[in-house]
C-alpha cells in the first residue's frame, strides 16, 4: 500500500494536479477542526454582497409600508429624526477632522519658554509698582513744597508797607493809588499787577504805567507816563482838552493857555474822555502840529490863540494879542511862511488886519490888509 501511495503522489505532482490536503493524512501533523465563522461576520458579508443588499432594501421597504399603514405621521417623524441624526454625525465627524488638522498646526508650547515669560512679566509688574510708588512720593513732596511756598509768600511777612508813585505831574498820587486798588497792609502777592495797571490806564491822562514789588522793603512802586493837553476844542461853553495824538483827556469850563482848534468834524457824540478824534481830524492834526513846531522855532508860538482846520487847503491862524488873522493856505512851505509872519508882526505892530501868505511865494508877494 505504501508503494502505491508513493506512485500516486509522484503521478500527481508530475501531472501538475492540485493536492487536496483536507482529504489527505499527513504523518506527524495533527488535524485541527476548522474555525467556526462568526455570525456577525456572516451577516456583514451577506449585507456587503449584492444579493444581501437587495434583500435588506426589500425588507426595509416592506417594513416601511407596514409602518405607513399603521401610522404614516410616525414614520415621517422617524425618517426626519434619523436624517437629523445622520447629519449631526457627519457634522461631528467633520468637526473632529478639522480639530485634528488644527491641532496638528498648533505649535507645542515649551514649558521652559512659558516659565521665562511668566518670570519676565512678574519682573515688569514689580518695576511698574516701584515706579508708581516713586512717582507718588515725588508728587506728594512737590505738593507739600508748593504748599509751603504759597503759605510763606501769603503770610503777613510780605504785607505792603508803602506805595510810591513817580513821574506824575497832572494826576495826583492819591488818585493813582486809589484807582490801582492796591492797599497798605495787604499782601503784596494778592493783587494782580495786570488788573491794577488796567485800572490806572482807564484814566485818559495816563499813557503808560509800570508796577513793581520790592520784597526787601515791602514797597510797591507805580511808575506812570502822563499825556499832556496841548490843544483844545470848543464844546459849547466848555473846552475839550486833547493831546498831540488826538486823545480826548477832559472836558472842562477852564480855558488853558493853548491854541483852540476850530472846524473839527468829529461828531459831538464821540467827544468823550478816553476817546480819540476821527481819522479826518487826526490827519489835519498833523498839519497843526507842524504849524506849532515851525512857529515855536521862530518864537511866535505863544501868540497863536486859534487855528481853523475846516478847510484843509486853507488853514487860518489867529493871533489874538496882535489882532491879526493869517491865511496859510495848504501849508506847503511853512518854514518860509513863518518867516514872513514873524516879519509882518514886527512891522505892523499894534495894527489890526489880515495877512495873506497862502500863495506861491516864489511867484507872488505877501499881502497885509489893514482892517478899517
Amino acid at each position: 500500500s505504501n508503494v502505491n501511495k508513493k506512485a500516486d503522489y509522484k503521478s500527481a505532482s508530475r501531472n501538475n494536479e492540485l493536492i487536496d490536503l483536507d482529504n489527505e493524512v499527513v504523518i506527524g501533523l495533527k488535524n485541527y477542526p476548522k474555525p467556526k465563522q462568526n455570525q456577525n461576520n456572516k451577516k456583514k458579508n451577506y449585507k456587503n454582497s449584492k444579493k444581501g443588499q437587495a434583500d435588506v432594501t426589500l425588507k426595509n421597504r416592506i417594513e416601511d409600508k407596514q409602518k405607513v399603514s399603521r401610522n404614516p405621521n410616525k414614520v415621517k417623524y422617524e425618517k426626519e429624526h434619523n436624517s437629523k441624526k445622520n447629519n449631526k454625525k457627519t457634522s461631528a465627524s467633520i468637526n473632529k477632522n478639522n480639530n485634528k488638522k488644527e491641532s496638528k498646526n498648533i505649535p507645542i508650547k515649551n514649558k521652559n519658554t512659558s516659565n521665562s515669560q511668566i518670570i519676565l512679566q512678574d519682573k515688569l509688574r514689580r518695576k511698574k509698582i516701584r515706579a508708581i510708588k516713586k512717582m507718588s512720593v515725588i508728587a506728594l513732596m512737590a505738593i507739600l513744597l508748593i504748599g509751603g511756598i504759597v503759605y510763606f509768600f501769603l503770610s503777613p511777612v510780605f504785607n505792603v508797607k508803602a506805595i510810591e508813585v513817580i513821574n506824575n505831574n497832572y494826576i495826583t498820587s492819591e488818585q493813582i493809588i486809589s484807582s490801582s486798588g492796591i492797599k497798605v497792609q495787604e499782601n503784596m502777592f494778592k493783587f494782580s499787577k495786570k488788573d491794577s495797571q488796567n485800572n490806572i490806564l482807564s484814566n485818559p491822562y495816563i499813557e503808560k504805567v509800570n508796577i513793581s514789588r520790592n520784597l526787601f522793603t515791602n514797597k510797591v512802586q507805580i511808575d506812570v507816563q502822563e499825556r499832556t493837553a496841548t490843544l483844545m476844542l470848543e464844546y459849547g461853553n466848555s473846552y475839550v482838552y486833547i493831546n498831540n495824538q488826538g486823545y480826548i483827556l477832559e472836558i472842562s469850563t477852564t480855558k488853558l493857555n493853548t491854541p483852540i482848534l476850530k472846524g473839527y468834524v468829529t461828531p459831538l457824540s464821540q467827544v468823550k474822555p478816553g476817546n480819540r478824534l476821527n481819522k479826518e481830524d487826526l490827519e489835519r492834526l498833523e498839519t497843526v502840529l507842524n504849524i506849532m513846531e515851525t512857529a515855536s522855532s521862530n518864537g511866535i508860538d505863544n501868540l497863536i490863540s486859534q487855528i481853523d482846520i475846516k478847510d484843509k487847503d486853507d488853514y487860518i491862524m489867529f493871533l489874538e494879542e496882535e489882532d491879526k488873522t493869517v491865511y496859510l493856505g495848504s501849508c506847503s512851505n511853512l518854514s518860509t511862511q513863518m518867516l514872513y509872519v514873524k516879519k509882518m508882526i514886527e512891522t505892523e505892530k499894534g495894527v489890526e488886519g489880515e495877512f495873506f501868505v497862502n500863495m506861491d511865494l516864489n511867484k507872488g508877494r505877501t499881502v497885509f490888509r489893514e482892517k478899517v
